[in-house]
């Protein structure tokens, strides 16, 4: 496979863009057949300040996490298998913000095949935006899946809504809170109907609360998504099946 490098030259609104690419051996386009090639974006932009600011918000709450299990002599017993399924079991005697740090982006890079980056400003290593901004999401899931608490609301730090809501919904954690969940349905089953009988793929849902699903019903759905800037997600069938509803 051959990996080539080229430029937009033009970008049609809405349709599609023009790419030239350098490429002197064009007699083995028709020798190899080749008709389709796979375009590559890649994201010039290095991850922006407020990304960064978060990143180390969200480590600095996971090493509190940790460093409190290791102080809680009843919690302790939970250490070894929070930790190994964290990808951190070696840290279990210094749970330092930046050796987890490290160990997280180390994690990340793995799952997604891609080379270390760093978050030092300016470097050729510096991660890019969009990568800063799928790695805070995958963060901010490890918080809501361990239930880490936080510093600050998750749904002020997530960069995908869909995606953090979606996460809320799997994990049963409060969009708004973080508490345990109840699912509101945006769209409303309606009394009598039962849910077992019910297809939900396709349903539009919040991951709300007790107190904060009371809230929506007492202000109304559009007054209620407009105070917390929250939207809403829509189950598929893996959702379903975890949530164990009809699909």
């Amino acid at each position: 496979m051959d990996t080539l490098t080229g430029h937009i030259t033009q970008v049609e609104p809405n349709e599609g863009f023009h790419v030239f690419i350098p490429f002197s051996n064009t007699y083995l386009l028709e020798k190899r057949e080749i008709n389709d090639v796979e375009v590559l974006l890649t994201d010039n932009r290095q991850l922006s300040p407020k990304q960064r600011n978060i990143i180390f918000a969200l480590i600095a709450d996971i090493a509190e996490y940790v460093n409190g299990i290791k102080r809680n002599e009843k919690r302790r017993a939970i250490l070894n298998e929070t930790l190994m399924e964290m990808q951190l079991s070696y840290l279990v005697d210094t749970c330092d913000s930046e050796d987890i740090r490290h160990q997280l982006t180390f994690y990340y890079c793995q799952l997604c095949n891609i080379d270390w980056f760093s978050l030092a400003d300016r470097t050729p290593q510096t991660v890019d935006m969009t990568t800063a901004r799928d790695f805070i999401d995958w963060l901010v899931e490890l918080c809501i899946r361990f239930g880490i608490p936080c510093s600050d609301s998750l749904i002020n730090r997530c960069e995908d809504m869909q995606r953090y809501l979606y996460a809320c919904v799997i994990y049963r954690s409060c969009a708004i809170c973080g508490k345990r969940a109840e699912i509101h349905e945006y769209d409303r089953v309606g009394m009598g109907r039962n849910r077992s009988r019910i297809h939900h793929a396709g349903q539009r849902v919040q991951p709300l609360c007790r107190l904060h699903h009371r809230e929506v019903d007492d202000i109304g759905q559009k007054a209620f998504d407009e105070k917390y800037h929250i939207s809403w997600v829509t189950l598929d069938e893996a959702a379903c099946e975890k949530l164990r509803w009809k699909k």
